[in-house]
Protein backbone atom coordinates (compact mmCIF):
# COMPACT_ATOMS: atom_id res chain seq x y z
CA UNK A 1 0.00 0.00 0.00
CA UNK A 2 1.33 3.40 -0.90
CA UNK A 3 1.71 6.13 1.65
CA UNK A 4 -0.30 9.24 0.96
CA UNK A 5 1.97 12.07 0.01
CA UNK A 6 1.43 15.50 1.43
CA UNK A 7 -1.08 17.43 -0.57
CA UNK A 8 1.07 20.38 -1.51
CA UNK A 9 0.18 22.42 -4.52
CA UNK A 10 2.98 22.93 -7.05
CA UNK A 11 2.44 26.70 -6.68
CA UNK A 12 3.33 26.65 -2.94
CA UNK A 13 6.98 27.23 -2.26
CA UNK A 14 8.93 26.04 0.77
CA UNK A 15 9.11 29.63 1.98
CA UNK A 16 5.27 29.96 1.87
CA UNK A 17 4.86 26.68 3.70
CA UNK A 18 7.33 27.75 6.44
CA UNK A 19 5.59 31.12 6.80
CA UNK A 20 2.21 29.37 7.21
CA UNK A 21 3.57 27.04 9.94
CA UNK A 22 4.99 30.04 11.84
CA UNK A 23 1.67 31.90 11.67
CA UNK A 24 -0.30 29.02 13.22
CA UNK A 25 2.38 27.98 15.74
CA UNK A 26 0.38 29.01 18.85
CA UNK A 27 -3.02 27.83 17.59
CA UNK A 28 -5.00 25.19 19.47
CA UNK A 29 -8.02 23.20 18.33
CA UNK A 30 -11.46 24.66 18.97
CA UNK A 31 -13.56 22.70 21.43
CA UNK A 32 -16.94 21.42 20.28
CA UNK A 33 -19.54 23.84 21.62
CA UNK A 34 -22.55 22.69 19.63
CA UNK A 35 -25.41 20.81 21.22
CA UNK A 36 -26.04 17.51 19.46
CA UNK A 37 -29.51 17.26 17.91
CA UNK A 38 -32.12 15.34 19.85
CA UNK A 39 -34.26 12.90 17.89
CA UNK A 40 -37.77 14.29 17.51
CA UNK A 41 -40.55 12.25 19.02
CA UNK A 42 -42.37 10.29 16.36
CA UNK A 43 -45.99 11.16 15.80
CA UNK A 44 -47.90 8.07 16.80
CA UNK A 45 -51.29 7.53 15.25
CA UNK A 46 -53.82 7.37 18.01
CA UNK A 47 -57.06 5.50 18.00
CA UNK A 48 -60.15 7.30 19.20
CA UNK A 49 -61.05 6.57 22.81
CA UNK A 50 -63.44 3.67 22.39
CA UNK A 51 -64.29 1.00 24.91
CA UNK A 52 -62.89 -2.50 24.36
CA UNK A 53 -66.39 -4.00 24.21
CA UNK A 54 -67.50 -1.73 21.39
CA UNK A 55 -64.29 -2.40 19.50
CA UNK A 56 -64.70 -6.16 19.90
CA UNK A 57 -68.32 -5.91 18.70
CA UNK A 58 -67.33 -3.88 15.65
CA UNK A 59 -64.46 -6.24 14.82
CA UNK A 60 -67.01 -9.04 14.86
CA UNK A 61 -68.39 -7.78 11.54
CA UNK A 62 -65.06 -7.87 9.69
CA UNK A 63 -64.08 -11.18 8.15
CA UNK A 64 -61.03 -11.50 5.91
CA UNK A 65 -62.51 -14.51 4.13
CA UNK A 66 -65.64 -12.65 3.00
CA UNK A 67 -65.35 -11.40 -0.58
CA UNK A 68 -68.63 -9.57 -1.05
CA UNK A 69 -67.25 -6.70 -3.06
CA UNK A 70 -65.71 -7.31 -6.46
CA UNK A 71 -63.59 -4.52 -7.88
CA UNK A 72 -64.83 -3.64 -11.36
CA UNK A 73 -62.29 -1.06 -12.33
CA UNK A 74 -61.37 2.44 -11.28
CA UNK A 75 -63.88 3.42 -8.64
CA UNK A 76 -65.44 1.61 -5.69
CA UNK A 77 -69.12 2.11 -4.95
CA UNK A 78 -71.69 0.35 -2.81
CA UNK A 79 -75.19 1.04 -1.53
CA UNK A 80 -76.76 -1.13 1.16
CA UNK A 81 -79.77 -3.15 0.02
CA UNK A 82 -83.00 -1.24 0.60
CA UNK A 83 -81.33 2.17 0.72
CA UNK A 84 -81.51 4.99 -1.83
CA UNK A 85 -79.64 3.83 -4.95
CA UNK A 86 -78.50 7.39 -5.67
CA UNK A 87 -76.40 7.69 -2.50
CA UNK A 88 -73.17 6.53 -4.13
CA UNK A 89 -73.60 9.10 -6.89
CA UNK A 90 -74.14 11.84 -4.32
CA UNK A 91 -70.97 10.72 -2.52
CA UNK A 92 -69.10 10.75 -5.84
CA UNK A 93 -70.18 14.33 -6.53
CA UNK A 94 -69.04 15.41 -3.06
CA UNK A 95 -72.47 16.38 -1.77
CA UNK A 96 -71.51 14.99 1.65
CA UNK A 97 -68.53 16.43 3.51
CA UNK A 98 -66.65 14.02 5.79
CA UNK A 99 -66.80 14.95 9.44
CA UNK A 100 -63.86 12.71 10.34
CA UNK A 101 -60.92 11.30 8.36
CA UNK A 102 -59.06 8.06 9.06
CA UNK A 103 -55.61 7.65 7.48
CA UNK A 104 -54.51 4.00 7.16
CA UNK A 105 -51.18 4.69 5.44
CA UNK A 106 -48.37 2.46 6.67
CA UNK A 107 -50.61 0.09 8.64
CA UNK A 108 -50.84 -3.65 8.36
CA UNK A 109 -54.23 -5.09 7.50
CA UNK A 110 -54.70 -6.21 11.13
CA UNK A 111 -53.99 -2.69 12.40
CA UNK A 112 -56.17 -1.16 9.70
CA UNK A 113 -59.07 -3.43 10.63
CA UNK A 114 -58.86 -2.33 14.28
CA UNK A 115 -58.64 1.35 13.31
CA UNK A 116 -61.59 1.01 10.94
CA UNK A 117 -63.67 -0.63 13.67
CA UNK A 118 -62.65 2.20 16.00
CA UNK A 119 -63.69 4.78 13.43
CA UNK A 120 -67.12 3.23 12.99
CA UNK A 121 -67.62 3.07 16.76
CA UNK A 122 -66.46 6.68 17.13
CA UNK A 123 -68.88 7.83 14.41
CA UNK A 124 -71.72 6.01 16.14
CA UNK A 125 -70.78 7.49 19.52
CA UNK A 126 -70.51 11.06 18.17
CA UNK A 127 -73.48 10.74 15.76
CA UNK A 128 -71.40 11.43 12.65
CA UNK A 129 -72.88 10.31 9.35
CA UNK A 130 -70.04 10.86 6.88
CA UNK A 131 -66.41 9.77 7.12
CA UNK A 132 -63.41 9.48 4.83
CA UNK A 133 -61.08 6.47 4.97
CA UNK A 134 -57.72 7.06 3.28
CA UNK A 135 -56.26 3.64 2.46
CA UNK A 136 -53.72 4.79 -0.13
CA UNK A 137 -52.80 3.10 -3.37
CA UNK A 138 -49.51 1.31 -2.74
CA UNK A 139 -49.71 -2.41 -3.42
CA UNK A 140 -53.50 -2.28 -3.23
CA UNK A 141 -53.87 -4.64 -0.26
CA UNK A 142 -55.91 -2.24 1.86
CA UNK A 143 -57.66 -0.91 -1.24
CA UNK A 144 -59.07 -4.43 -1.76
CA UNK A 145 -59.79 -5.26 1.88
CA UNK A 146 -61.40 -2.04 3.15
CA UNK A 147 -64.45 -2.20 0.82
CA UNK A 148 -65.02 -5.87 1.79
CA UNK A 149 -64.88 -4.96 5.48
CA UNK A 150 -67.24 -2.01 5.04
CA UNK A 151 -69.87 -4.08 3.23
CA UNK A 152 -70.06 -6.39 6.23
CA UNK A 153 -70.84 -3.65 8.75
CA UNK A 154 -74.56 -2.96 9.25
CA UNK A 155 -74.10 0.79 9.88
CA UNK A 156 -72.51 1.47 6.49
CA UNK A 157 -75.24 2.77 4.18
CA UNK A 158 -73.05 3.53 1.19
CA UNK A 159 -69.51 4.29 0.07
CA UNK A 160 -67.83 5.58 -3.06
CA UNK A 161 -64.33 6.43 -4.18
CA UNK A 162 -63.63 9.88 -2.81
CA UNK A 163 -63.64 12.98 -5.00
CA UNK A 164 -60.24 14.40 -5.93
CA UNK A 165 -60.28 16.85 -2.99
CA UNK A 166 -60.49 13.97 -0.49
CA UNK A 167 -57.98 11.54 -1.99
CA UNK A 168 -59.49 10.17 -5.24
CA UNK A 169 -58.52 6.49 -5.81
CA UNK A 170 -56.67 6.28 -2.50
CA UNK A 171 -59.71 7.02 -0.32
CA UNK A 172 -63.36 6.15 0.25
CA UNK A 173 -66.20 8.38 1.44
CA UNK A 174 -68.61 6.53 3.73
CA UNK A 175 -72.18 7.34 4.59
CA UNK A 176 -73.27 5.85 7.91
CA UNK A 177 -76.54 5.27 9.71
CA UNK A 178 -77.12 7.52 12.69
CA UNK A 179 -78.87 5.89 15.62
CA UNK A 180 -80.85 8.28 17.76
Amino acid sequence: MLKASSAVSPDVTDEDSQLFRQSIAGARPITQDKIPPVAALSKQKRRADVSANTLANDLFYFSDQYEGYIDQGGSHNYVQTGDDVHLSGRLKRGEFQPQVILDLHGMTSAEAKIELAGLLAYCEQKHLNCACVVHGKGLGILARKVPNWLIQHPNVRAFHTAPKSWGKNGALLLLLKIKA
